[in-house]
């Protein structure tokens, strides 16, 4: 999966971004002046914002939109998040994909994880090394196959 921003990101969108890509090992690409043409036949994850702060993940793949999200991040801690696992613990929001079959077949032989994201009602918790990296707050979730 590829992260990439709107046009000109803020300051915090550009460290959401950096932060989000790491804790799920995607490839962060600063998009400039990039078309989303650039990126055909991938799949890509745009961050949007609105008065400065992330407020959309839009989900495509190749030139088709599959997902929306709406949200809203707290402050961002730096950490040298490393590549590596990443197990998800709920099961409303599971649309990163974090958590493949195999590592649920895995679950019980690997009670640790150093990278989980964990599900409490609408919010994410985004957690290395029992640290709390950063929260999100869901609002909604639009899929591309929902009537309107």
């Amino acid at each position: 999966m590829i992260l990439t921003t709107s046009r000109k990101p803020s300051r915090k969108t550009r460290s959401f971004a950096k932060a989000l890509s790491r804790f799920l090992n995607w490839k962060y690409i600063q998009r400039g002046k990039m078309s989303l043409k650039d990126f055909e036949n991938e799949k890509i994850c745009l961050i949007s914002e609105i008065k400065g702060n992330p407020a959309f993940l839009s989900f495509y793949e190749g030139d088709k939109k599959t997902l929306e999200l709406f949200f809203s991040v707290s402050n961002i801690k730096k950490s040298d998040i490393e590549r590596g696992e990443v197990v998800y613990f709920g099961e409303k929001y599971n649309f990163f994909n974090a958590i493949s079959s195999k590592l649920l077949e895995k679950f019980d032989k690997r009670p640790y994880f150093r990278k989980r994201i964990v599900e409490r009602d609408n919010e994410l918790y985004f957690y290395f090394l029992d640290e709390l990296i950063f929260k999100m707050r869901i609002f909604e979730v639009k899929r591309s196959d929902q009537n309107p």
